[in-house]
């Protein structure tokens, strides 16, 4: 029964990001059409998040995925869209820290300290993008990650002083939300 009324919210909602609905409402709420951010994993959600900010990099690692999505942003300026190959085979398990660091999580590292908005973390090497946007996301920032529910909380590095201020879950994915406070380490 709850799959089915997840097929029928997705088939009613079609533009909606693929995250749970409660924090997809949240975002809604809370993006108003300025700031700047970062998104590891194309999809719906690039179109949607880039039409509620000035600027909105995509990374993606699917070359195909990466055309079909690029199709679906041309009309949206906000939009930067970037194809990064991934450094290890895309069914090799990944970790929190790389002794290379691979140019897929590096794409961060364009960006200032504290100039970012914010970030979703809903790709490939979803520890070491954390890690690597943390410094990059201003006091008030927001740091979205999906599928929390593979790990726990604690395991995905996010930061003390990092308040968890959304978290919802449907029947694919639990999806939490932190926001970086003032005190914030990274």
């Amino acid at each position: 029964m709850r799959r089915a009324a997840y097929k029928a919210y997705e088939l009613t909602h079609p533009d909606e990001p693929w995250l749970a609905q409660g924090a997809v409402r949240y975002l809604d709420a809370e993006l108003t059409g300025e700031g700047a951010g970062i998104e590891w994993g194309s999809g719906r959600s690039t179109k949607w998040l880039g039409n509620r900010l000035t600027h909105l990099l995509s990374v993606e690692h699917d070359l195909g995925w990466y055309e079909s999505v690029r199709r679906k942003v041309a009309s949206v300026p906000a939009v930067e869209l970037r194809h990064v190959p991934l450094d290890h085979r895309d069914d090799e398990p990944t970790v929190p820290h790389y002794d290379q660091l691979p140019r897929y999580v590096a794409v961060a590292h364009e960006f200032e300290d504290g100039s970012l908005d914010l970030a979703l973390v809903d790709g490939h090497y979803r520890q070491a993008c954390i890690k690597a946007v943390m410094p990059k996301l201003r006091p008030g920032g927001l740091l979205v990650v999906d599928n929390t529910d593979w790990l726990a909380l604690s395991e995905w590095g996010v930061a003390t002083g990092w308040r968890i201020e959304h978290q919802s879950k449907n029947v694919m994915t639990q999806t939490t939300v932190w926001r970086r406070l003032e005190t914030a380490r990274t």
